[in-house]
């Protein structure tokens, strides 16, 4: 007789942001865009952490790896959920997301 175990989706933990600011979340967003190129996923979408203003935000804002890549390349620019806030400018948008520079 086959024995059957069900597996049941559990929330993820969701990390609580410090008083760092956005640092910690930043930090976080890279180091998951560093694992998927060395795991080779770069053409799947990443899952990453709203670097808004709000130090309670754990909103998860969904970009190309190559999207990141690009907006990383750039020193001070925010990855924000679309109807977040980040003090700073809008200097680009996607689907969800907008991309916020440092005044």
């Amino acid at each position: 007789m086959e024995s059957r175990h069900r597996t049941e989706e559990r929330e993820r933990p969701t990390p609580q942001r410090s008083d760092c600011g956005d640092d910690l979340f930043r930090e976080v967003n890279d180091r998951i865009m560093e694992l998927g190129q060395r795991f080779g996923v770069d053409e799947q979408p990443l899952e990453l952490i709203c670097e808004c203003d709000d130090s309670s935000c754990t909103h998860r804002v969904e970009i190309s790896a190559a999207a990141f890549a690009r907006l990383r390349d750039i020193e001070g620019l925010h990855l924000v959920a679309a109807d977040h806030s980040h003090p700073g400018r809008v200097v680009g948008r996607g689907d969800g997301y907008l991309v916020v520079a440092d005044d």
